[in-house]
């Protein structure tokens, strides 16, 4: 579907279908890697192979690193990069690369490779729909249907380049469209076809891409402490933009500042990250820990040793799943705090809000704190021996034997030492803050059974502290995913839109407008360089070849509108494709 999407609808389209002959590996780079707008998507590649994100110095004449020019040059380089450095060869090592964008996609490096089979190769250019004022076209043809179809020749060695030349740039532009019968369709089948690659949503957990699975013991990231200039970098803009301090604190929304709008912002800061303050060092840091990292999963009878077995994503879908409703089901219970009048029953009221609030809490804390046999008003302290107990055994939950001493025949590999390090850096932070609160509630419950009255009047400020508490939590863990979603329960002939690149709503049916743009049309409308309506302001436009090159405009205001992203909606074909 998505392969008809983008090349179907021409004079000369055609459709190949390859199966794998054998479990293949693959090199995977995330962060919708095969976007070719916006703000970065495309930076670990270009530091891959140039050590920079703008690519090869310009060197003259018109070039741009964008259009299929430059998705060939990537291909090529990355290739290339992975047969020299001993990672892949015909029918062994990593011989694709996997991306994303509104789809997952595989680069895939030796078509002569046994690991791959042709299986198919069809002819699906339709009869174009009669000229007004014709008659219909010809009377089908019956055919006998056998029993297998024959399977096509499989390519032998010769002495040409077994990877594939620069193909056609996709028939976007088409002059004769309004004749082509599925070109409407088309477009609706490859949108349909990336919801079916959804992750977690709040609709629930989607299935995501289940033909490629990761290696979790095998993420490198830019994220780790190594690099440090990066980091620093990151930092000090987030400071002057988010009030943040040296520590990573947040200040606040200012004082002209809405709070509820820089919560949001806080939340949605890493849509933000991208890579253009690593070194030209950084870079080459990065080349040769992932060349090490590869070259470990290769060598025969240590890819199980070279790994502990934990299953971080496993391990992370649940944290984040976990985590997300405990923090939703503390907010809306926070929310429904009773108001509280000349005594008489709220009380009462107010008495049932904390039984409720207090059993929601104990349900994240009964895993790791044992209740004393005396309790009293020091029992709930954050500096008392059972909080530091209870926080141990929280922050320590998932990797307690993981650690360096439980593992002195086997350490773990700087990647998983990576990962390790930042569970437990996130979860412990996400057990500070409800632990924290739960020994402030479990005080409450004593004060309340102490004295309802006084209790119930002291209760509302704690309340608000306690919801400003989660609400930061929420913004700095950043799983905004995790909270969108189509409200309702979309038709059967509707998906529910998410923007994905090239899948953006260009104005129209109530979708969100790009820079510059209005009016309506359907949600791509790309020229044949992937590049919408012509280069941006300030950019010298795409180009075809040469050494010179630079990437496409980066920056907020060339991601798109982004309000479908966070206020995802049901739409149909009409609404992706137009009238």
């Amino acid at each position: 579907e998505m392969a008809y999407g983008i090349m179907g609808s021409s004079r000369d389209s055609f459709l190949l279908t390859y199966q794998t002959a054998q479990p293949v590996r693959a090199l995977y780079f995330d962060g919708e890697s095969a976007t070719l707008m916006g703000l970065g998507q495309m930076d670990t590649q270009m530091l891959q192979l140039f050590g920079n994100v703008t690519g090869p110095s310009h060197q003259g004449g018109r070039g741009g690193m964008m259009g299929l020019g430059a998705e060939y040059l990537r291909a090529h380089g990355l290739c290339n990069w992975l047969e020299e450095a001993g990672l892949r060869g015909p029918g062994w090592g990593f011989e694709g690369i996997v991306r994303m964008n509104a789809g997952f996609e595989m680069i895939w490096c030796d078509f002569l490779s046994p690991s791959l089979r042709l299986v198919s190769r069809m002819n699906v250019t339709a009869p174009l729909l009669p000229e007004k004022g014709t008659e219909e076209g010809e009377k089908k043809k019956d055919k006998t249907i056998t029993s297998y179809y024959p399977l096509p020749p499989q390519p032998t060695k010769t002495d040409r380049n077994a990877e594939p030349s620069h193909g056609a740039p996709p028939p976007n532009m088409r002059w004769d469209s309004g004749r082509e019968p599925f070109i409407r369709i088309q477009g609706w089948g490859w949108f349909d076809s990336a919801t079916w690659h959804y992750g977690s949503s709040r609709n629930g957990p989607g299935q995501g891409e289940v033909k490629a699975k990761p290696l979790s013991c095998g993420i490198l990231s830019y994220y780790s402490p190594q690099f440090f200039n990066q980091t620093r970098m990151r930092a000090l803009d987030e400071q002057a933009r988010l009030n943040l301090t040296s520590e990573g604190l947040w200040t606040g929304p200012g004082e002209e500042g809405n709070r509820t709008e820089a919560i949001k912002q806080l939340a949605r800061r890493r849509r933000f990250h991208h890579l253009e303050n690593v070194t030209s060092e950084e870079a080459m840091l990065m080349r040769r820990n992932s060349e090490r990292a590869l070259r470990a999963f290769l060598v025969p009878d240590t890819e199980n040793s070279s790994c502990s077995g934990a299953d971080w994503v496993l391990m992370t879908s649940e944290i984040v799943q976990r985590v997300t409703n405990q923090l939703t089901m503390l907010d809306t219970r926070l929310a429904s705090l009773p108001g509280i009048d000349d005594m008489g029953d709220d009380e009462t009221a107010m008495y049932k809000w904390l039984f409720d609030l207090r059993a929601q809490s104990h349900m994240f804390m009964v895993a790791y704190m044992e209740y004393p046999q005396e309790i009293s008003r020091d029992t709930w302290q954050t500096d008392s021996d059972l909080y530091r107990e209870t926080h141990a055994r929280c922050r320590w939950r998932y990797t307690r034997l993981l650690v360096p001493e439980e593992r002195l025949h086997h350490s773990l590999s700087p990647e998983e030492a990576d990962i390790r390090s930042a569970v437990e850096e996130v979860y412990g932070t996400i057990c500070a803050v409800l632990i924290t609160m739960g020994f402030g509630i479990e005080l409450a419950w004593l004060d309340m059974l102490a004295d309802r009255r006084a209790a119930s009047t002291a209760l509302a400020p704690k309340a608000a502290t306690w919801q400003e508490n989660i609400a930061e939590l929420t913004a700095w863990l950043g799983w905004e995913s995790q909270y969108y979603g189509c409200k309702e329960q979309c038709a059967w002939n509707e998906r529910c839109y998410i923007p994905m690149w090239p899948m953006l709503h260009r104005g129209g049916m109530g979708g969100g407008r790009h820079p510059g743009e209005g009016g309506r049309g359907p949600a791509f409308l790309l020229d044949e360089d992937d590049f919408p309506l012509g280069p941006p302001p300030g950019h010298d436009g795409p180009g075809r070849g040469g050494p010179g090159f630079k990437m496409p405009p980066r920056g907020p205001s060339w991601m798109g509108d982004d309000t479908d992203l966070w206020e995802p909606k049901c739409v149909n074909i009409t609404w992706i494709m137009g009238e």
